[in-house]
């Protein structure tokens, strides 16, 4: 009666070389695992607030360029403001714009003012030209971009 008939066992039990995993196998699986997320998550991180650094500058270059176009179209003058200390800035009269959370506008250089903090406006004409300007995009990890207007075609460009 000890023994069970052929091909029978109980629950739970395993023979040798069968399928499964033992538990220090799982625990050093998690360890592994655990390893490898505190060694990636810091990089993603990085990557994260550099997508947030490009995605402002370029956010900040398309709004100039809007500013351009309309001023062309409607054949005034028109402008773009920015409130350094806030972080947000836009074409009056349209919505305002708010840079990603831990970016900012460094220093503001219109014409020959520079600006650290306050405002800055940057005008364009209707001719397509504008003021020159360049704007010190930065991020809290040290990341910087510079975004400026050429003062003949008004062209805004975002960059290192």
């Amino acid at each position: 009666m000890g023994s069970l008939p052929f091909g029978k066992r109980r629950w739970g039990a395993r023979s040798p070389g069968e399928g499964g995993f033992s538990l220090f196998e799982l625990i050093v699986v998690l360890a592994l695992a655990g390893i490898f997320v505190v060694l990636v998550l810091p990089s993603f991180s990085g990557t994260l607030e550099s997508a947030r650094l490009r995605a402002g500058a370029a956010d900040i270059r398309t709004t100039l360029s809007r500013a351009r176009t309309l001023a062309a179209f409607e054949g005034r003058e028109r402008t773009v403001s920015f409130d350094l200390e806030r972080g947000v800035y836009g074409i009056p009269g349209e919505n305002e714009m708010r840079l990603p959370e831990g970016i900012r506008v460094l220093a503001a250089r219109v014409g020959e003012t520079t600006t650290e903090d306050g405002s800055a406006r940057v005008r364009f004409y209707p001719d397509g030209s504008a003021e020159e300007a360049e704007l010190i995009v930065v991020s809290e990890s040290g990341g910087r971009l510079r975004v400026t207007v050429d003062p003949l075609t008004g062209i805004a460009e975002a960059g290192a």
